[in-house]
């Protein structure tokens, strides 16, 4: 009755039922005007009736394949088709019934879908509901649909035996074709499936974008650049997904381009993508492929190199310049005390001014030594430093300064170590913790977390406190920018030239009035 694809309903299968039908009642219709009243009233009336019937079994099997699918819906199928077909035939002359031909068709169509076992069923149960039709009247079993309809024993079988004959032959035939058919549809899926892994095994996001600019495909790495699974995207503009990007009519002008993004998650991510367009037969423009790639951790490293080479040049000079200084500040120093211990006890002005020359002179050397700390952060010994350990003490140490009431929650595995020194690396995390006491957290609370990947040891170091703004994380570690009023700015300098001296990474977080985030990821020890 139509043809479908094995395994599923065809999509258009309710109208290619309908089609069939209509063919068949036109087929009777043209045989009644040219046959001059070839079938009675009788007939047509049962005519009409069994396609209606051919109707609502389209109807019955839609709905079947709509509600609930099942693995033997096609033997539903068939077997609804197979008695409305020998309807016909009983009812329009038995064996001489110019619809005989439906059970070829009828063949094919089981053989399409249930295979080379289905072909060979169908062929065997048109032969016998054939030979049934044929013989129950002259059998006695039942009387023809009308009298006129009544054949000898002679012309039974031989219409029987054409119409086995042709049954068998296109059974056959019908098997092999199902047979290739089967071998061309693995074929095919082999490819679909072959050309899905390629796709979602491409390591950058690749999606492609019909004429209209609606999203046609999302590979798997798209879906893990952008968050968004592929149901979600697919059928949506291109410009929902990526609002900064524009119409592709932009996008085709600049061929290559880098952009912010944010993705589902909230994060900023910066892309490179790269616009080529498919096109059909004819050579026009059917469409987009869009091929775009995560930059971030490259943006990032040139950030990063470019403030390294910046920091190092001043480090540099900070180097110079520290020890251009220190040299006379020693013979200031030992000058100083050398008068002081000559002045007479009882005058107190002089020892006053000699003190304070004194104190201005310690500060100054100290500021001297932050200044060749910041610009010789060199590793020294390397040994494993464990962390739960160091935290501890510097908990310990906050806990007990009555001027910051903060507490440190500290969450690290007792195993964990990273490879470095241990006196510089403890330096560079008191920074951290009392930078971040210092920022007010409105709970009281500084929380330092930390875990291990593969070679490299992960510390977080979280406040929710003031915060900073945009500006001010630019700058954060140049030296001598700072925000406190009696701050040198050499602090988290010097953190960060520390870790940078131990291969390590450093980077903030940070947002005005919902605190800062300091992630340091070091060389774990082996």
């Amino acid at each position: 009755m139509s043809a479908a694809r094995a395994g599923a309903i065809p999509a258009n299968a309710f109208a290619t039922r309908l089609l069939a039908l209509a063919a068949i009642l036109t087929l009777a219709v043209l045989s009644q005007l040219h046959g001059g009243g070839l079938y009675s009233a009788r007939v047509l009336s049962a005519l009409y009736g069994l396609v209606i019937s051919g109707f609502f079994l389209a109807l019955a099997y839609g709905a079947l394949a709509a509600w609930r699918p099942f693995r033997s819906l096609h033997v539903v199928e068939l077997a609804g088709d197979a008695l409305l077909i020998s309807g016909f035939v009983y009812c329009t002359g038995g064996a001489r019934s110019i619809f005989g031909f439906l059970y070829l068709i009828w063949i094919v169509y089981a053989a399409l879908t249930l295979g080379s076992r289905g072909a060979m069923s169908a062929c065997s149960f048109a032969t016998v509901a054939l030979a049934v039709i044929a013989w129950g009247p002259l059998a006695g079993w039942f009387q023809p649909f009308t009298p006129e309809f009544a054949m000898g024993a002679h012309e039974a079988g031989t219409a029987l035996g054409t119409h086995a004959a042709a049954f068998m032959a296109v059974a056959l035939l019908a098997r092999r074709l199902a047979v290739e058919v089967q071998v061309g549809r693995d074929e095919l899926q082999e490819l679909g499936e072959l050309h899905r892994r390629i796709v979602d095994n491409v390591s950058s996001g690749l999606l492609t974008v019909t004429r209209a600019g609606a999203i046609s495909s999302f590979n798997q790495e798209s879906e893990r650049i952008t968050g968004f699974k592929a149901s979600e995207v697919v059928g949506r503009p291109l410009a929902e997904l990526f609002p900064t990007l524009g119409a592709l009519d932009v996008v085709e002008r600049m061929r290559r381009i880098q952009l912010e993004y944010r993705d589902r998650g909230g994060h900023t991510l910066h892309l490179g993508m790269s616009l080529s367009w498919l096109r059909n037969a004819a050579g026009e423009n059917d469409g987009a492929i869009l091929i775009f790639q995560d930059l971030t951790h490259l943006v990032e490293m040139e950030e990063q190199l470019r403030k390294s080479e910046r920091l190092g040049a001043i480090g540099q000079l900070a180097a110079g310049l520290a020890h251009e200084i220190r040299n006379p500040l020693a013979s200031l120093s030992g000058a100083v005390e050398l008068l002081a211990a000559d002045l007479p006890a009882a005058d107190r002005h002089s020892q006053t001014l000699s003190q304070i020359v004194q104190r201005e002179t310690a500060r100054l050397n100290r500021l001297v030594t932050d200044f060749l700390t910041y610009a010789r952060p060199a590793p020294g010994r390397s040994e494993a430093v464990p962390l739960r350990a160091l935290f501890d003490e510097l908990a310990e140490l906050v806990a007990r300064d009555a001027s910051l009431g903060i507490r440190v929650d500290v969450a690290i595995p007792d195993s964990l170590e990273a490879l470095g020194n241990g006196d510089q690396l403890r330096q560079v995390f008191w920074n951290l913790v009392r930078n971040a006491a210092e920022s007010e957290p409105v709970d009281r609370t500084v929380r330092v977390r930390g875990s291990r990947e593969d070679a490299w040891v992960h510390l977080e170091i979280e406040d929710r406190g003031c915060g900073m703004a945009p500006e001010t994380l630019e700058r954060i570690f140049e030296p001598f920018y700072t925000t406190k009023p009696k701050g040198t700015g050499l602090g988290l300098a010097t953190v960060h030239r520390v870790v940078e001296a131990h291969g390590g990474r450093i980077s903030l977080e940070s947002e005005l009035g919902r605190g800062t985030k300091v992630r340091v990821s070091l060389r774990a020890a082996p």
